[in-house]
């Protein structure tokens, strides 16, 4: 049989699984699929009106009033109706006859607002007027506006008197009714479904480079997880842990991806399912350009793998030769500056922003040698708060080498500490302690219950009394040790010197991790046996 997977034709043998659908597919393993049934084509009538004039089509858009409704009621009485009278005020178009209440009270109305009006305040002799100018008047029926002119406002200036309405007709929207199944297991049987979305792609908006990448580095695994929901967006908040700023705001149409820029819940990422106003709280991300059945049928807890467009550009992490590979397939010109050799390791990229990458000539990366970067096992589960802030502060929550600025050391000190955060450590409570004593190594951060609260160290030397910035037990957050060499991090230190770091997982961690692939695999090879 012939499906459509992710709008392309696969032809599949019946009842095949679903894992053999998804073949050179974007997909990651574990990540929800939309199975899409498709029924025929239906239509609806929307809330516009297209008013026919002899110059072309002029498009009316209904407000949710009373007088709305009566509009739907005798449209087909203003049809053949030609133009009474024009000022620079209003056009007016009748008459005919209504029950609407008279009244001799005056109303404001605004330019292109479309509401009714009795001739000689008498019901009987009512018009369709449309106000050209913003103005208050009266009407004989204050307030009676029954929506505004949208398109075709152009035509209204060229409608001479004793032209009428050639015909009025509500604006039909055509749409597919589908039944959509959702499932993660790639075992599922196949049958009787027309398409399949594995995933979803996000097209970038370029005025919100900030929004925008905080949004590349949650989704840069290629998944995301869908943590909140409600009738109008999907939702993540597995990063809210940053700093934003305020940038595009727009209309959130469906479709529309947005970032929360300030506020409770700063960081959190929107997938809209209906139309909502502008908020310059929501800096705009892009837009859904494939996967909106997957998105709309995503329960809570269910990962969803994306697709960016553009992808990220990150090279830091990457020697100076594989940096420049990595751009050049992007079509980026690589300025290596520091260490130029090819074995170097980059950085430091300037810019860093993905969306300002993308209109440089070139990207300037820095290289220093492989073993001026100081490896370090952290410990988030002994103490996730203090984790959390230790990666804000060096960079590690968003790039693969962060950095540490020195605040004061000089030779033979038993620490060096660097510069932190008051103001973001400032409800970093105490949690795991240093043990009998401190030892050469071991990372920690000083926690709120101390002036210098935020001071992150490193300790040199071995110490029963004090911790890795100085503070006694109370005031220390142990968050990780140095596993290389402290020779060569003591090496040429002085203050405001820049080190630089990166999180490594432990050699026992990638054993049992491999040992535990491995049994995977033999368990796989033995069904398949």
């Amino acid at each position: 049989m012939i499906i459509n997977v992710n709008n392309e034709p696969v032809e599949i043998a019946a009842a095949s699984l679903l894992v053999e659908a998804l073949k050179d597919q974007p997909y990651q393993p574990g990540s929800l699929i939309a199975l899409i049934r498709s029924t025929e084509s239906m239509k609806r009538e929307t809330d516009e009106f297209d008013l026919m004039t002899p110059y072309g089509p002029v498009r009316l858009k209904l407000n949710d009033s009373n007088y709305a409704v009566l509009f739907r009621e005798i449209a087909r009485n203003i049809v053949g109706k030609k133009v009474r009278w024009q000022t620079s005020k209003v056009l007016a178009i009748g008459s005919f006859p209504t029950q609407i209440e008279v009244s001799h009270d005056r109303a404001k109305y605004e330019r292109f607002d479309c509401f009714f009006a009795l001739g000689g305040f008498d019901s009987k002799s009512t018009y369709l007027m449309i106000a050209k100018t913003d103005h208050e008047g009266q009407y004989g029926s204050p307030g009676a506006v029954m929506g505004r002119i949208t398109k075709g406002r152009h035509i209204l200036a060229m409608m001479k008197e004793t032209e009428a309405l050639l015909d009025i007709s509500p604006v039909v929207e055509e749409f597919q009714e589908s039944n959509t199944v959702v499932t993660d297991d790639p075992k599922h049987i196949l049958s009787d479904f027309d398409s399949i979305e594995t995933y979803i792609r996000v097209k970038l908006e370029n005025e919100s480079p900030v929004a925008c990448e905080h949004f590349l580095v949650n989704t840069e695994k290629g998944f995301l997880p869908i943590t909140e929901r409600t009738q109008t967006y999907c939702a993540c908040s597995s990063e809210l842990d940053v700093n934003l700023v305020v940038e595009k705001s727009a209309i959130r149409e469906p479709g529309m991806v947005t970032v929360r820029n300030q506020g409770s819940g700063m960081g959190r990422i929107y997938f809209y399912l209906t139309r909502r106003q502008i908020s310059n709280s929501h800096s705009l991300v892009g837009s859904v350009t494939h996967g909106l059945e997957l998105l709309r049928a995503a329960p809570v807890g269910a990962k969803l793998t994306i697709v960016t467009d553009p992808s990220r550009i990150m090279v830091i992490g990457m020697s100076q030769a594989e940096g420049q590979r990595s751009l050049e397939a992007r079509g980026l010109r690589q300025k290596r500056t520091g260490n130029l050799a090819d074995d170097a390791m980059i950085v430091e990229q300037e810019p860093e922003l993905t969306l300002e990458a993308l209109h440089e000539d070139e990207i300037e990366t820095r290289g220093v040698p492989g073993d001026q970067i100081n490896d370090l096992v952290l410990t988030p589960e002994k103490a996730p708060q203090t984790y959390r802030y230790f990666r804000r502060m060096t960079g590690l929550d968003h790039k693969p080498i962060g950095t540490l600025k020195v605040y004061f050391t000089f030779p033979d000190m038993p620490l060096v500490s660097f510069a932190g955060d008051t103001r973001e450590s400032a409800s970093l409570l105490p949690e795991n302690p240093f043990g009998e004593r401190s030892v050469p190594g071991e990372l920690a951060v000083t926690n709120m219950s101390r002036p210098n609260r935020g001071l992150i160290g490193i300790r040199f030397e071995e110490s029963e009394e004090f911790g890795s910035t100085g503070e006694e037990r109370y005031g220390t957050n142990m968050v990780g040790k140095v596993v290389s060499s402290l020779d060569l991090l003591k090496k040429d230190l002085v203050e405001e010197s820049i080190i630089y770091v990166r999180e490594t997982i432990p050699i026992a961690q990638k054993k049992a991790f491999k040992k535990a692939k491995v049994a995977s695999k033999g368990k796989k090879n033995a069904k398949g046996n």
